[in-house]
């Protein structure tokens, strides 16, 4: 390793035996910096936690009033209010872990330059931070079952699995955000709007038998199609199951993208801190 404006270079392996000596010496470094955003996000605020699901209830409720009634004749047994909150809640979990991630080296760029820890811990530690707000929001979703008489199904085992995906595609994606990010000031505005508008690209207030057949392959190419529908379906148990096309290019894109995203930020990591 070299020095350089107090910024040491590590190995751009992810499989190599210093990256991962390096990763897991520093595991206490990232329970830390996990345990401190969410410190930090909760600090001074009078309802706390409350925020994070009163973002997915208020636009559920917008979806239930305003495409209720359009899309409800699709999703058969389901209760709308259950099927769009249910596609909210694993959308927000995506939604905020690209977010943070994207803006992980502005949130440590007064420490990248003092001393060293692998960079990759930074948007990583933000990324895994948004599963504590998932399980947060994730209590609404049960009194929502329970209120709707829903009972979970043998299909919820698969839920972890899909969480995996979900984090390794924002993992990926942030960690290429976050790196040009630190060049290119742009990233921060756009990313708002390109998250808007990738949920109308994603089955989060209407199901995918809406969108017409002979458009479905090139939609599932949207990782996240996949993912919703297997969510919903693994937490409900009700319906057909995602397509096992939809499935395996969720999970491949979503295994490439954490590959080429962790692999491109570990490259040019050591360019980093001076254009912060």
């Amino acid at each position: 390793m070299t020095a350089n404006s107090g910024y040491e270079v590590g190995p751009t392996s992810l499989l190599s035996r210093q990256f991962l000596q390096e990763i897991w010496f520093f595991r206490r470094l990232i329970g830390l910096f996990i345990w401190r955003d969410i410190i930090v996000r909760y600090k001074n605020t009078m309802i706390g936690a409350a925020w994070y699901v009163l973002q997915p209830l208020a636009m559920m409720l917008v979806f239930t009033i305003f495409f209720g009634g359009l899309f409800a004749r699709y999703i058969g047994a389901l209760p709308y209010p259950v099927f769009a909150y249910g596609g909210l809640l694993l959308w927000q979990l995506f939604s905020r872990s690209l977010s943070l991630g994207a803006q992980s080296l502005i949130y440590f760029g007064p420490m990248l330059g003092k001393v060293y820890f692998p960079r990759i811990i930074a948007p990583a530690s933000f990324v895994i931070g948004t599963l504590f707000d998932f399980f947060i929001t994730a209590m609404l979703m049960v009194v929502m079952m329970l209120l709707y008489g829903i009972t979970p199904r043998w299909t919820v085992m698969f839920v972890p699995i899909i969480l995996l995906f979900t984090l390794m595609f924002s993992m990926g994606c942030g960690s290429v955000l976050a790196a040009v990010d630190a060049r290119y000031r742009d990233i921060r505005h756009a990313v708002p709007l390109m998250i808007q508008v990738w949920m109308f690209c994603t089955p989060v207030m209407y199901p995918i038998s809406y969108i017409p057949e002979k458009w479905r392959l090139l939609y599932a190419l949207n990782p996240m199609v996949g993912l919703t529908e297997a969510f919903r379906w693994s937490i409900f148990g009700i319906g057909d199951p995602p397509s096992l096309v939809s499935l395996f290019l969720a999970a491949g894109i979503s295994s490439v993208m954490f590959v080429a995203g962790t692999l491109f930020f570990q490259k040019v990591q050591g360019t980093l801190v001076d254009t912060l």
